[in-house]
């Protein structure tokens, strides 16, 4: 049976709603993250702190003002994460810390080793690792709605990830560009095709891809039968 396909919206407003409900708790075990947000509102409108602490806790739409905001905390890329690492041909699933390892004109390396190297200007860094069959499979994610301020900033980092990686002879490894939200579905006019489209398209198609998670699963299968007999 398919593993249900991630609804990234539906999950951001359930975290936004879950962040809302631990604010009081957070100002009862005196949170330095919500202190500081309560000095700096103090400071910037002339308000006592102790007032501001009595409207957290007594009016829930203020109260959302001092809530941890879900985009800061990786949650799309927490959500990719949690759906990939179901699917049944993904075996030894990292979720890899930011700058743990970068690829590096088709090469993986530590951010340290990338440093030395003198190299961080392309340096591409990897959000996901996993073994597919005998494949060792490393993921670039981004989830991009089609409002908002960084979009193309997105597109832009998965179509230089792609470019590092089709440099790549590394033996049985795979390079995915996942693209998930619907600023993907949009028409690139320069290329003339969907944005999705042009990120495939850009893709050697040898040992890197660029897929939605909804054809994630069906991807991986293929490549056990094409490439992992």
């Amino acid at each position: 049976m398919p593993i249900p396909i991630p609804d990234f919206e539906e999950e951001f407003i359930r975290a936004i709603r879950r962040n809302l409900t631990d604010v009081v708790g957070q100002l009862d075990s005196k949170n330095e993250g919500l202190l500081k947000k309560i000095d700096t509102f103090s400071t910037r409108f002339k308000f006592p702190e102790s007032a501001i602490r009595r409207k957290i806790r007594n009016d829930e739409m203020f109260r959302a003002f001092f809530a941890k905001d879900p985009g800061k905390q990786k949650i799309h890329e927490n959500i990719a994460a949690d759906f990939i690492r179901k699917i049944p041909t993904v075996k030894d699933f990292k979720q890899l810390s930011h700058g743990d390892l970068q690829l590096v004109r088709g090469g993986i390396f530590p951010k340290k080793e990338a440093l030395r190297m003198g190299t961080t200007a392309q340096a591409k860094t990897l959000d996901f690792s996993w073994k597919t069959g005998k494949s060792n499979i490393f993921a670039s994610h981004k989830y991009t709605k089609s409002s908002g301020g960084a979009q193309d900033n997105q597109y832009n980092d998965l179509k230089d990830f792609i470019s590092e990686a089709n440099d790549s002879n590394l033996p049985d490894t795979i390079f995915l560009a996942i693209a998930d939200g619907s600023y993907y579905q949009l028409f690139d006019t320069e290329a003339r095709v969907k944005k999705i489209q042009r990120l495939k398209d850009l893709a050697n198609r040898r040992n890197v891809f660029a897929v939605t998670s909804a054809e994630l699963e069906d991807f991986l299968k293929d490549l056990i039968e094409r490439i992992n007999l």
